[in-house]
């Protein structure tokens, strides 16, 4: 069956067991990989809106809406209204900064092990999917 080799399944299952392996990394500074990506990006691009942080990190808005709720309730994030009353704004805030700050030597570990794992070849083929915008 040519589904058996299909490269959207096996892209999934990597990117789970990727994360899994972050987590597992993120696990002892308290936060997951989800949020320290979503605090970081903030952290270096400033204050912006939904839509565009969503495009930022290929993620849909409903679910990084669902993620900056728990991200606002913990204070390391602020939501407000935009110009445009629809737009809401997204910015990270100092217990945030500093979330990220404590967090980073754990992602900066896992990123290391990822690295060693992939290789250059691996790492790569990661870049130019990424380059090539494929949606």
């Amino acid at each position: 069956m040519a589904a058996a080799g299909c490269f959207c399944l096996a892209s999934r299952q990597a990117a789970r067991k990727i994360t899994r392996l972050y987590d597992s990394y993120m696990q002892e500074s308290g936060i997951r990989i989800t949020q320290f990506t979503i605090l970081s990006q903030l952290m270096l691009r400033g204050e912006m809106p939904i839509g565009r942080l969503a495009g930022i990190l290929g993620m849909e808005r409903t679910t990084l809406t669902r993620n900056l709720a728990v991200l606002e309730q913990q204070k390391w994030i602020s939501i407000k209204a935009g110009d445009d009353p629809r737009a809401r704004m997204i910015s990270i805030t100092r217990q945030g900064r500093n979330v990220v700050r404590r967090s980073f030597p754990f992602w900066s570990k896992a990123q290391a092990h990822l690295s060693r794992l992939l290789g250059a070849d691996g790492q790569a083929a990661l870049k130019l999917l990424d380059a090539r915008n494929l949606g």
